[in-house]
């Protein structure tokens, strides 16, 4: 059964310590967005949200070197990144936001990054947490028209991706 877990996780490209390989859902900053301290970016995120829950747990980070994994907590490591901008849980499905959990923003402030020199490359990341378990089950056999076989879809599957985008310091 793990096995076939596992065979299913890597055709979907899952994995929870290295970035994703699907096409980044960050739409905005576009890579190589110029930056300078106390600056607004734009930010947009599309939800990744492979479970179809009704709300997407996110939370975007800034980063000198691009990450390339996370701590079992879900986070960059201590010490990996400049600034974190937040943890926000996006309604999808057209529901409401939850109160006293926000949306994420539609722009981002960037911090003081002055310690860094003009073309320096940072690295604005999205991690965007699952709960395990949350998926529906994936049936891996059909007989006459029934699952005889199937597993949850993230079984073992901590519940984490994410997503970087470089940007520039100008």
């Amino acid at each position: 059964m793990r096995f076939q877990f596992v065979f299913v996780a890597a055709l979907l490209g899952l994995t929870a310590s290295a970035p994703s390989k699907r096409t980044s859902p960050i739409t905005e900053p576009v890579a190589g967005t110029v930056i300078t301290t106390g600056t607004s970016i734009p930010f947009n995120y599309n939800d990744v949200n492979p479970c179809h829950s009704g709300y997407s747990a996110l939370t975007v980070w800034l980063s000198d070197a691009e990450p390339t994994g996370l701590d079992g907590n879900g986070n960059l490591a201590t010490g990996t990144f400049i600034e974190e901008f937040g943890s926000f849980l996006n309604p999808n499905f057209g529901l409401h936001p939850q109160p006293g959990f926000p949306a994420a923003p539609a722009s981002l402030v960037i911090p003081d990054i002055s310690s860094y020199s003009s073309g320096s490359a940072l690295y604005l990341t999205v991690v965007e947490a699952n709960e395990p378990g949350a998926c529906p089950p994936v049936c891996l056999r059909f007989v006459r028209g029934r699952c005889r076989s199937q597993i949850g879809f993230f079984q073992g599957y901590p519940g984490y991706e994410f997503f970087s985008v470089g940007l520039v310091v100008a």
